[in-house]
């Protein structure tokens, strides 16, 4: 593992390197709007895999993902007016939308842990936005950390509870340490119906205010 430290001054540059490394296939601990994450290629399969394989990780358990754009979300995932509404008020933030899968892409498919779903999440931190952006491509956010343990709010977290496991992240992005928050809230949405799986930082009365 290399920790890289952030520099706001050389912002541009330091997305671009990890980008290039993100295109290479390797997995980078990035800093979110909650806890630290785990990003790859959303779209390269060998990716995926050993992502799965560094979390521990069973495929029947699905992983969210970072698009470059709500307009890329609209092209892989059926999106409503209700998604159109709660990313109006709550997005960039700590909402994940769960919206129908709309294509057959094979690492996407294997993201929804083939369940037809796939989770849109767009923190509110310009690491992780831009990470995708520069990528051009959707990264995943799953948390960093091994399967079970505790969620990461520092890069010396993320160190320490990979540091003794067989298959780790290669890149470690040492954002500091970020004030505790719940995960994400999560909301599913079919045909315009909500169904709240996890509430988090946005409660569920805020939610359907919206709605």
């Amino acid at each position: 593992m290399i920790a890289l430290d952030y520099n706001p001054k050389f912002h541009k540059k330091f997305i671009h390197a990890c980008a290039g490394a993100l295109k290479s296939g390797k997995i980078i601990a990035y800093p979110t709007d909650t806890s630290y994450g785990l990003a790859v290629d959303a779209t390269n399969i060998k990716a995926i895999k050993k992502l799965y394989r560094v979390k521990g990780r069973n495929f029947n358990k699905p992983v969210h993902i970072i698009p470059p754009s709500i307009g890329y979300s609209k092209n892989i995932v059926r999106w409503d007016k209700s998604a159109n509404r709660l990313a109006k008020k709550f997005l960039p933030g700590p909402l994940t939308l769960v919206l129908p899968l709309n294509t057959k892409h094979l690492a996407l498919s294997t993201l929804s842990a083939k369940s037809g779903w796939l989770g849109i999440r767009m923190p509110k931190n310009n690491i992780a936005l831009d990470l995708a952006k520069e990528l051009g491509r959707p990264i995943t956010t799953t948390s960093a950390n091994v399967s079970g343990g505790q969620d990461c709010y520092s890069s010396a977290d993320v160190l320490k509870q990979f540091k003794n496991q067989k298959f780790r992240p290669e890149v470690v992005i040492n954002f500091g340490r970020l004030p505790k928050r719940k995960p994400s809230t999560v909301v599913k949405i079919q045909n315009s119906q909500i169904e709240i799986l996890r509430q988090g930082p946005i409660t569920s009365k805020q939610i359907f205010n919206v709605i």
